[in-house]
This record gives C-alpha cells, sequence and structure tokens, in this order.
C-alpha cells in the first residue's frame, strides 16, 4: 500500500472521531443504506465528507461508478470539441476568434521551437530560454507570465514566471519547458475583492454545465477556489481548497473544504488572511455564469466545467474541462443525483 493511500485513510480515521461527524451509530446506518442502494462499496460516503453532520441529505450524492462512467463515457463527448478544450494552445485561439475574455497569449514552444511575434525561433539552452522570457517579461503589464504545459490537468505543469527570480526559475523547470510543448501567456489581474481574500493565485471560480439530448444547456453549480501558504496554484490537488457559492445570490457559503489528502481540512476563514467567507459576494457572479452558459452554446460538449477568473473588468475565462469533477460543485447544491440532466448523463454514458 502507497505513502499518500496510507495518509488518506490515516486523515479519513482521525476525521471521524472529530466534533464535525456524526455519531458512529449514524454513520454507519447510513453506510449500510447507501450500499444497499447503489449495490457498491460507498466511498463517497468518506471522499464527500458525507459523514459531515452538514451533510443530511446523503443518499442524493452520486455514487463514485456513477461518477466514473460519466468521465470517462465516450459517448457523451464530441472528439473535435474534446480537443479544442484539452488543448490550451487550441482553446487560446479559439476563444481570441471568437473574442472571448480570455488570457493574452504572448508566445508558444513545442521542444526547442518557440513561435513569437510571427517568429520561429531555436532556443538549445537554459541561457537563451532566460533571454527569451526575460525580453518577453520586460513588455509584461506586471513582470510575470504564466507558463502551461499544452495537454497537462489538475493544475500540473504550471509555473508562474517572475522576473525578479527568472534565473532561478529557469534552473528548476527550464528543462521541462525545452522538452515540452508549453503556451506562455500574461499573467491576469485579479479583481480587488477576491485580492482581499488570498493574492498570491488567481483564484478560479468552477462552474458546471451541462447540454442534454435536446441541446438545453443546465447549470449545475459553481465553487471558488484559493491557493494556501504562498502557493500560486489554487487547485485542491496543490494543496488549495474550494469554497461553495450560492447560486441565487453569488455569495459565498459559510465553508470551505481541502481534499483528505490534505487533510479534508474545513475553512470557514481563508488560512492565511483570516478573511471570513460567509456571505462574501463574488464580484461580476452572474456575469461569469452567462459566461459560462454562452461557452457552452458555442461549445457544446455534454458536461463542461468552466473555470472562470474575476478581473477588475469582468469574467475571463482560463479554460473548459471535459470531464469536470463535479462532485466538487455537487456539494453547493448537496447532491446531484436528483438532476434530471445528470440523470440523463448516467444514462447515456
Amino acid at each position: 500500500m502507497s505513502y499518500l493511500k496510507i495518509s488518506l485513510i490515516k486523515n479519513i480515521i482521525k476525521d471521524l472521531n472529530a466534533p464535525c461527524a456524526k455519531p458512529y451509530s449514524k454513520m454507519l446506518k447510513e453506510f449500510i443504506i447507501l450500499w444497499y442502494v447503489h449495490k457498491e462499496f460507498p466511498s463517497h460516503y468518506y471522499s464527500r465528507f458525507l459523514y459531515r453532520k452538514e451533510f443530511i441529505h446523503y443518499r442524493k450524492f452520486i455514487p463514485n461508478s456513477k461518477y466514473f462512467k460519466i468521465i470517462n463515457s465516450k459517448n457523451l463527448y464530441n472528439p473535435l470539441l474534446e480537443k479544442i478544450l484539452t488543448n490550451k494552445l487550441l482553446f487560446s485561439f479559439f476563444c481570441k476568434e471568437h473574442r472571448i475574455p480570455s488570457p493574452q497569449t504572448i508566445s508558444y514552444n513545442t521542444n526547442n521551437n518557440f513561435y513569437y511575434e510571427g517568429r520561429h525561433i531555436k532556443i538549445n539552452d537554459s541561457g537563451r530560454l532566460i533571454k527569451f522570457l526575460d525580453d518577453i517579461l520586460a513588455k509584461s503589464k506586471n513582470q510575470k507570465i504564466v507558463v502551461k504545459n499544452i495537454d497537462a490537468k489538475g493544475g500540473a505543469g504550471i509555473f508562474v514566471i517572475l522576473k525578479k527570480t527568472l534565473v532561478e526559475q529557469v534552473k528548476e523547470h527550464g528543462h521541462l519547458i525545452l522538452s515540452g510543448a508549453y503556451i506562455h501567456q500574461e499573467c491576469l489581474e485579479q479583481h480587488m475583492e477576491i485580492n482581499t481574500i488570498y493574492t498570491h493565485s488567481i483564484n478560479t471560480i468552477r462552474m458546471d454545465v451541462i447540454v442534454d439530448g435536446n441541446g438545453k444547456r443546465h447549470f449545475l453549480g459553481s465553487v471558488i477556489r484559493f491557493g494556501t501558504e504562498g502557493r500560486m496554484i489554487d487547485n485542491r490537488s496543490k494543496g488549495g481548497f474550494f469554497v461553495s457559492i450560492d447560486d441565487n445570490t453569488g455569495r459565498l457559503l459559510d465553508k470551505g473544504y481541502a481534499q483528505m489528502k490534505y487533510g479534508g481540512k474545513e475553512y470557514t476563514k481563508h488560512p492565511d488572511t483570516r478573511f471570513e467567507f460567509k456571505d462574501f459576494k463574488v464580484p461580476f457572479y452572474h456575469e461569469a455564469k452567462e459566461l459560462a452558459m454562452k461557452m457552452s452554446s458555442i461549445l457544446p460538449n455534454s458536461l463542461v466545467g468552466w473555470d472562470i477568473a474575476i478581473s477588475p473588468d469582468g469574467p475571463v475565462i482560463i479554460e473548459g474541462n471535459h470531464d469536470s469533477n463535479i462532485t466538487m460543485t455537487e456539494l453547493s447544491t448537496q447532491g446531484y443525483l436528483n438532476h434530471p440532466a445528470v440523470n440523463e448523463l448516467i444514462i447515456n454514458a
């Protein structure tokens, strides 16, 4: 058994004894009911925190077998749309063509072939890479750029390159850039109200949208993610956490959640800034929702989780995830299992 699995089990056992957990007798009863109803070991009872007191409607949550059936299905996805969504360079070109607000792509590379301002440049060593990136950073608005692996997911392969630490960062990441395919983008300026909560990362909203068999769009739910401990990435898999959003008001609910591998911690305040989440109104929330629905109109994949940042001027699309982790936004509505559009996805998967 790997160290990660052992650590995960330890975290669950510790949490089962925490004050936030339901009584043992209640947990056992609910666990058995879920096992009987879904005819499978209900591991989602732990991964979705359903043993905690606030989750009264534990039967409304999607069991893992149905969730994986959705995201692994080949029946639900259009191959062309999937390529646009999964390739960050194609997605950037698509957004520019359709005049959708998105981060500005400055240049890109595949191995030592770099493409910048209509030119093809060969870069074979770290010294030349430093010079190339330094020229780009000199022209950037805030002297930092984001370098993203074109095909990576879940916050992997993303580096925020700062002018003041350029040499050190190229020493650390330069070999990866020169041996892979990366897109280099202007770093967004984040809305000052969100910066008040956490300023080191671009804290993105995840909005899940389903397009049913009749082409009708269904908005499921949304969360906002935050980085921690000075990290520049907000993904849960990189130590961040998420807070659910009330879709009617655009305000944060009272709790955020980290992944169980990071202890499954609950946060009512950001652990770094001590900013309280409850009732914070997300700037441009309804405009962000309109943008997500528009994106699912022009890229009508069956399911997409849209990652949207909030700039001082409004929402900016970062990317779309064709295999969105809807179990995250599911917490914002106390379960999706009774949602007609979700059930249609499960049936057609």
